[in-house]
């Protein structure tokens, strides 16, 4: 019993084909014609043409669109009678993925069944299965390496997977055994259980997992022993190797070797520690409180073992016993440290001695410090001396200041350009010589003057000044008086107020209230006896009042009128022009 399926066809973007198989398809009609374009059949002959020949002196024309052509019937191609008709294979390979040419060459492929048996086959691969028991693939391959064709045979038995290639001699029975080959490339990979064996060119594996695994290759190898935390490995560039506690890190050697690494770190923590590469060398040892380092380059070194402390650094030398001696020397120079005795240094012509009592110090300015508890003197560019906490004087001749204090009472500050001196609390004065000064009798009288103007307080009632054009008078909370270019305010608190502008006097004393304000063409002027009687002036009239209009009269120009128990009665109009 045989079958066969046709293969499903998807439509993709090969519409580039489509012209290719549309000439296919009208292949036949051209052939049975017997002629294609620019071509005849073998022994034929162009028929006669039913038009008459041209004569010799006509022009020779060529046929444009929609006109016929000149030529002889025999040179041009003839179309089919439907130009647009296809053939159903044309029909039903338009618009898929159908391929022509692979058409034309895929070799048959047929397909049997015999119950559980399947076979597929075609001249160039083979699948055979037998449900569940067996499944077989076969296949021609052609490799680089090969010169004839080989065979690539894959079987499958339950478990049991075997594989027959020019590539591939592979054998597996699954889950215990596996056993991969290559022989073009001479590799071998074997599995037994934990056991595992690889083999190839320069490289080989060995592993019994998880306890021992060890390889090769063609610029190292490495070891892993994980029961004994061990680890091993080292390649072209360099390696790492532990060993429980131990381990080595190494650069630019296939070994942990300091005279072949170029970079190595090493040790057993956390009780040694060691490196060096070309520009740094380190030890440690922490049970013995131990550090050493050295660079190359500089040649500067440490070294400390617990509380001794010895390095070599430039042109200075250090050592040190800690915490209670330390010493530094140089070209020049010493410096040493007994603690809590005393220190001593010297630097050229610089020194320091400290003690518990004193310091004294000559500094690289040949300045000369000396301090104790209570005194303390310094003499160089700056002088100052102390008699703690009463007394400082500070000096700086080359600018001419002198400071002195004598705490809590006097302060005296003198330079070029200012003085102060205070008697704490009676009396202070200060002066910017040239600018301004300001003299306090206590804390309640000051007498202030500058360029701008000068002021005099009397806390906290009397303030009188005059500052850029303004003055003011304060004799507070009784009279304030305060005046500029254009105005003045006056105060008697509680009985008279002034108010001047340029242009206005507003006036209140007591009961009595003033206004004037002054136009171009006259005053305009009131005066108010609250609440008795008031009378006003303006340049086109004037009035008067009794009781704020009880009884009253106004006149503004031509015009009056009369008030009569605060009823307005108008007495005359200003005339007007028909």
């Amino acid at each position: 019993m045989s079958l066969s399926f046709p293969r499903p066809l998807r439509a993709r973007k090969n519409v580039g084909y489509a012209p290719l198989l549309l000439l296919l398809g009208l292949a036949p009609s051209a052939f049975a014609q017997g002629q294609l374009p620019d071509m005849a059949p073998i022994g034929a002959s162009p028929g006669p043409s039913s038009r008459p020949a041209p004569s010799s002196d006509m022009p020779e024309t060529h046929a444009a669109a929609g006109e016929e052509s000149t030529l002889s019937a025999g040179d041009e191609p003839t179309l089919p009678d439907d130009p647009l008709a296809m053939s159903e294979s044309v029909q039903e390979t338009i618009g898929s993925d159908f391929m022509q040419e692979d058409s034309l060459s895929r070799p048959a492929t047929r397909r049997r069944f015999y119950g559980l048996y399947f076979e597929e086959s075609n001249p160039v691969e083979r699948y055979r299965v037998l449900f569940p028991l067996w499944g077989e693939r076969t296949k021609k391959v052609q490799l680089p390496e090969l010169e004839l064709p080989g065979q690539d045979r894959a079987s499958l038995y339950l478990f049991y997977y075997n594989r027959r290639a020019p590539q591939h001699q592979d054998d597996i029975l699954f889950p215990l055994f596996w056993n991969v080959q290559n022989p073009l490339e001479n590799e071998r990979s074997t599995i037994v259980g934990p056991f595992v064996n690889r083999r190839g060119p320069n490289k080989s594996d060995d592993w019994l997992f998880p306890l021992y695994m060890t390889g090769t290759r063609p610029d190292g190898a490495y070891t892993v022993i994980p029961p004994l935390l061990t680890m091993m490995k080292r390649n072209a560039e360099g390696g790492l190797n532990i060993v429980g506690p131990a381990f080595c890190s190494f650069t630019g050697g296939q070994h942990c070797d300091t005279r072949t690494a170029s970079d190595i770190d090493l040790g057993i923590a956390p009780f040694y520690f060691f490196g060096q590469n070309k520009s740094r060398l380190y030890e440690v040892i922490p049970p013995l409180l131990h550090y050493y380092r050295y660079s190359p380059r500089s040649e500067d070194w440490l070294n400390v073992y617990g509380p001794y402390y010895r390095e070599e650094k430039g042109e200075r030398s250090i050592f040190h016993f800690l915490p209670v001696y330390y010493s530094m020397w140089g070209k020049d120079e010493r410096h040493t440290t007994l603690l809590p005795f005393f220190h001593y240094g010297y630097k050229g012509h610089q020194n320091l001695l400290i003690t518990p009592l004193f310091l004294n110090r000559t500094g690289e300015a040949h300045d000369k410090t000396f301090v104790t508890y209570l005194y303390a003197r310094h003499r160089g560019h700056v002088e100052l001396d102390m008699i703690t906490p009463l007394y400082f004087h500070h000096r700086e001749p080359s600018i001419g200041l002198d400071r002195k204090l004598f705490f809590p009472f006097l302060y005296s500050n003198v330079s070029p350009r200012e003085q102060t001196t205070v008697f704490f609390p009676f009396y202070s004065d200060s002066e910017r010589f040239g600018v301004s000064r300001s003299t306090w009798v206590t804390p309640i009288f000051n007498y202030k003057r500058d360029l701008d103007g000068w002021s005099f307080k009397a806390l906290p009632s009397i303030f009188v000044g005059e500052s850029g054009g303004k003055q003011h008078r304060v004799v507070a909370p009784l009279f304030f008086d305060f005046q500029s270019h254009t105005s003045r305010q006056t105060i008697g608190f509680p009985l008279f107020w002034r108010f001047a502008e340029q242009d206005s006097t507003s006036t209140i004393v007591a009961n009595t209230y003033y206004h004037e304000k002054r136009y171009k063409n006259g005053v305009d002027w009131q005066f108010h006896f609250l609440p008795l009687f008031s009378y006003g002036k303006r340049p086109d009239g004037h009035f008067w009042n009794i009781l704020f209009g009880m009884t009253g009269f106004t006149r503004k120009g031509a015009a009056s009128e009369l008030r009569l128990l605060y009823i307005p009665i108008e007495l005359s109009q200003p005339a007007t022009t028909e």
